[in-house]
Parts: C-alpha cells; sequence; structure tokens
C-alpha cells in the first residue's frame, strides 16, 4: 500500500469533514472551507496550502482519477453544498448529477450552481444512495468523498451505485478509514466523532475491500493516504474555535465535538482511504 493517490498500482481485486447538515452546514460552508466540507490533502511536511487550497486539492485528485471527457455524465454521490461538483465540472466540462439527504445541502449546492452559471450542466437532489432516481448504466463515473462513512450497508449503497455507472467506468472514494480496532480512550474518541459527524462506524480496510467486491466493482487502487489529511483535523478545531453552542443546541455535540478532533486525527489508527474501482 502506498502513501500517495499520485502513485497508481493495483490490488488484488475483491471491496465536503463529511456530511454536515442544517445550520451545521450553513456555518460550515460559510467560515470553515468555503464549500468544501471535506479534508484537505497536502503534498509534504513542507506544503503551506490553506486549508480552502488543501481541500480543492482533494478534489482534484478525485477529478484526476475520473479521467473524464467533456460531455460524460458523472455522479456525486453525497454531494454537500456542491463545490466539488461544480469544481469538476468546470474543469472537466462533464455534466453531474449530485445527491444529497440534506434539503439544505440541495439548496446551498443550487444556490452555488446559479452563481456560477453551472447550472445548465450540473444538478442537485435530494435522493438516498440506497435507491438512486437514474437509470442502469447511466454514468460514466462516480465518486464518493466522505459519503460512506455516514452509511450503514455500504455494500448495499455501493451495489447501486455500481448499477449506475456503465460497465468498465470508474468509481472514486475518499473517506475516513479505521485502520485497526481501538480500545480504551482511542475507543471513546472513535465513538464520540461517529456520534458527533452521525456516522454508524468508520469502515476499515477488509470491510470496504469486501463491500465493493460484493457490489460487482472491481478495486484497481487503494491507498491510505492519512498522512497526507491529518493535518485537517487541527484546522477545522481552528476554524469552529470561537463557536460556542448552549446545550439546547441541536448541534451542540457537533459544536463540542470540533475541539476535539486534533486529538481524533492524531490516533494511529486512523487513516484515510483513496481509492479507486471500476464497475465489472
Amino acid at each position: 500500500m502506498t502513501d500517495n493517490p499520485s502513485v497508481r498500482h493495483t490490488a488484488p481485486s475483491s471491496p465536503d469533514t463529511g456530511p454536515v447538515h442544517d445550520e451545521q452546514t450553513e456555518t460550515a460552508d460559510g467560515t470553515a472551507v468555503d464549500g468544501n466540507i471535506h479534508v484537505g490533502y497536502w503534498d509534504s511536511a513542507d506544503d503551506d496550502r490553506s486549508l480552502n487550497q488543501a481541500t480543492d486539492r482533494l478534489t482534484d485528485l478525485v477529478a484526476e482519477r475520473l479521467a473524464t471527457a467533456p460531455g460524460q455524465r458523472l455522479l456525486d454521490v453525497g454531494c454537500g453544498t456542491g463545490r466539488p461538483a461544480l469544481r469538476i465540472a468546470r474543469a472537466t466540462g462533464a455534466r453531474v448529477s449530485g445527491i444529497s439527504v440534506s434539503d439544505e445541502d440541495i439548496d446551498l449546492a443550487r444556490t452555488r450552481a446559479d452563481a456560477a452559471a453551472l447550472a445548465g450542466r450540473v444538478d442537485f437532489r435530494y435522493a438516498d444512495a440506497h435507491a438512486l432516481p437514474f437509470d442502469a448504466a447511466s454514468f460514466d463515473g462516480a465518486w464518493a468523498i466522505e459519503c460512506l462513512m455516514h452509511i450503514s450497508d455500504r455494500t448495499a449503497a455501493l451495489t447501486e451505485i455500481a448499477r449506475t455507472l456503465r460497465p468498465g467506468s470508474p468509481l472514486v472514494v475518499t473517506d475516513v478509514l479505521l485502520r485497526a480496532p481501538v480500545t480504551g480512550d482511542a475507543a471513546e474518541t472513535v465513538r464520540q466523532t461517529c456520534r458527533a459527524f452521525r456516522s454508524p462506524g468508520f469502515p476499515g480496510p477488509v470491510e470496504l475491500r469486501t463491500a465493493l467486491d460484493r457490489a460487482g466493482l472491481e478495486t484497481v487502487e487503494f491507498n491510505d493516504i492519512g498522512e497526507h489529511v491529518r493535518r485537517t483535523y487541527q484546522a477545522f478545531a481552528d476554524a469552529f474555535d470561537g463557536v460556542r453552542p448552549t446545550p439546547g443546541d441541536p448541534h451542540y455535540e457537533f459544536f463540542t465535538s470540533t475541539r476535539s478532533l486534533p486529538r481524533f486525527g492524531a490516533l494511529p489508527e486512523v487513516g484515510y482511504v483513496f481509492l479507486v474501482a471500476r464497475r465489472r
């Protein structure tokens, strides 16, 4: 396993922070990462990119793996507030459909598409990854940035995504990865983070490979880029440092949890997967 997605390798065949909703979404979208509610990627310790630049860098790495041509159709699963979809559409000339289970996300994404004059090529709609409102084999590629960690039945979701892909088309997944089981204080830190980000649990490497395989997807690249994204957790804690929620706030746990993100990110068991699969 390599630690750099700019290095491609073949793994054996087998399987915008994550989505934050409601008021959380609007706060994050406006103050933390300018629409990218996901981790940033830094090439090295000397890389001086800002958090906004680093989150765009991760999006660009996803776009590179999609290897899309103008006019092709792409699916963004868990589109957040739309910045990755718009960036990839603008850079590649592709048409993009983004889906989310947050009405607030969709509203912000549509507003962003209108402002960017891309509403004719990029659409956003409310939909569940387990029941996508698209015909079989209707997309030339798809991506899911920090979406799977919010899904309990990842095999079912991946199977549904694969259904919408044309044979041979790529799926790029980036997500928090639990490299190994955790115990004690580390396990409690992971549990708190899962609750804050509404995750049933972060996937492990074996689970992801198995789910991909069962979904009819061949894994062609499987990298743990955890060391390249680790700086994000402190950056997010700093970005939300001034937010002081009250105990009655429905998002109290999320905003409170941002203070412990550096502790979560420092756990050696916490990695970050960057994988490419293809529909068989």
